[in-house]
């Protein structure tokens, strides 16, 4: 699948999450493409040293704007979406843990910054590409078996909980902005295989690049305007069997996340102290 990025004039391009995986592969697309000198392009982030400790040659790139702060700072996020066409919003939790509301904090700020934007000097809607999951999706969920399915939902009810709420407030306001939800099922670290974009079916797996290929390309094509839902996938992930074990064991991590008490927290302490223990020098 080939890379474009959206024609100029089409307003600037706001990406709200660009230190997380799916984010900072997103703005790397962007910033490689040919057409990025006509780019303006709105960053949002918690941490601007974090994003620039990611992309050192940012701060001398004059097609960026960054704003920080919290998700919460109507504020920050009405600065950012100023004079913006196309939202892409990468954010979301990949853990099982209790109280996540990322998404629907992202939801409610950027409902109320858009419409107090709008009401100030009559912008036109924008549209918003959020990244979603074919879990949401009947006609992807079908394709699994009904007890998979259930694993798979159970595993991960915390941030699918949180997606749920943020979808449903945002599809809740048409009058405001127009939203494509992009639904890949399991993100995984590998190199690109290449990118299957269908409204029909998502395949077991996606990798990070290539879902980033997905999402520059939904921006850019007109014939994916007015979608609702789209799914992708990596090439290689047809093969079922190649991505199974992966899958079952997040799974099954997510499981013991959602039924074992304190399992998430142990598993998290255990982590940093052997993390903490790596950066330690060894004596010769």
């Amino acid at each position: 699948m080939s890379e474009s990025t959206p024609k100029a004039g089409s307003g600037r391009l706001a990406l709200l999450g660009a230190t997380g995986n799916t984010g900072r592969m997103v703005l790397e697309k962007l910033l490689d493409s040919s057409d990025a000198s006509a780019l303006g392009i709105n960053i949002y982030v918690r941490s601007r040293a974090k994003l620039e400790r990611i992309f050192p040659s940012l701060a001398g790139d004059t097609r960026l704007k960054v704003f920080e702060g919290s998700i919460r700072d109507e504020r920050v996020i009405e600065n950012c979406l100023t004079g913006v066409g196309t939202i892409i919003c990468t954010l979301g939790e990949n853990e099982n843990i209790p109280g996540v509301t990322v998404l629907e904090d992202f939801a409610r700020a950027t409902i109320n910054a858009l419409s107090t934007l709008q009401s100030k000097k009559s912008s036109p809607k924008p549209r918003l590409i959020m990244l979603s999951s074919a879990t949401m999706n009947p006609r992807f969920a079908a394709a699994r078996p009904a007890l998979l399915h259930w694993m798979i939902r159970t595993a991960f009810d915390k941030p699918y909980n949180d997606l749920i709420k943020a979808q449903e407030m945002l599809l809740a306001v048409p009058e405001i902005l127009l939203v494509t939800l992009v639904q890949p099922n399991a993100l995984v670290e590998e190199k690109s295989t290449g990118c299957v974009v269908s409204t029909e079916f998502a395949h077991m797996a996606c990798s990070y690049e290539d879902l980033a290929v997905g999402f520059v390309h939904i921006c850019a094509s007109t014939s994916l305007k007015n979608l609702s839902c789209i799914g992708v996938s990596s090439a290689r992930a047809e093969k079922v069997m190649l991505y199974a074990p992966f899958v079952l064991g997040k799974v099954f991590r997510g499981l013991a996340f959602q039924f074992i008490p304190g399992y998430w927290q142990a598993e998290y302490w255990i982590t940093a102290r052997l993390q903490g223990w790596e950066k330690i020098p060894k004596k010769d």
